[in-house]
């Protein structure tokens, strides 16, 4: 099975569990075009997001047409620069914060920016997700869960859940990157836990993109 055809094949899981309204097929130019940037010129230290992974993100924020997209645990902002570079492929207003904790990240984050289209509303802040999340009530589109503490490492995708659930909207998207890594498999099975027991959201989808996987779900109140 082709590239292509693997993400076609995962946004119609999507779409037949009620997690994504619609799944336009992937558009291979149109994703090359868009990631020229952020292939050739960031500086990425070390990274886990596949090819694979990369062109999954990049398509599923076009599909999701989020108004806000937020990330908890964005380390020097690879993987959302996908995201945020594949919602722009949608017409209308948006806005992409990706936050680390780490301020050298950040740092490198916020510089590898600057290679992206000056248009493209992106921003790239220090802070602790979680007390962030906490401290705004403006909604969220789509929310993507990264963090990796040198301690928990995973552990703290609950309290990154809990702190943004008032702001998530019916028709958010919860993407959360690891589900399939061995090491993580105790945090994850507290954090599915969760949204399990919450009646407002839908999922978890598990999608096997690659070894460390992507957990989707959806609000639906």
């Amino acid at each position: 099975m082709s590239v292509a055809a693997l993400i076609d094949h995962a946004g119609a899981i999507l779409v037949a569990g009620g997690l994504l309204d619609q799944a336009a097929p992937f558009d291979e130019a149109a994703y090359q075009a868009a990631v020229a940037p952020v292939e050739t010129g960031f500086v990425v230290p070390a990274t886990t997001i596949s090819g694979l992974m990369r062109r999954f993100l990049f398509h599923v924020a076009a599909q999701s047409g989020a108004a806000t997209i937020y990330g908890a645990g964005t380390h020097v902002g690879f993987a959302f620069a996908f995201l945020a570079l594949g919602r722009a492929q949608r017409p209308g207003r948006f806005q992409a914060s990706a936050i680390d904790i780490d301020p050298a990240a950040t740092r490198i984050a916020a510089d590898n920016a600057r290679l992206l289209p000056p248009d493209l509303p992106l921003v790239c802040r220090t802070a602790d997700a979680v007390a962030d999340l906490a401290a705004d009530t403006a909604p969220i589109g789509l929310l993507f869960i990264d963090v990796d503490d040198p301690e928990t490492r995973k552990g703290l995708y609950p309290a990154v859940l809990a702190a943004a659930r008032p702001r998530l909207q019916p028709g958010a998207l919860i993407l959360a990157h690891d589900p399939l890594v061995p090491q993580f498999a105790q945090d994850f099975a507290a954090y599915h836990g969760q949204l399990r027991g919450d009646a407002g959201i839908l999922g978890p989808v598990v999608l096997p993109l690659d070894e460390c996987g992507l957990s989707v779900a959806r609000v639906v109140s």
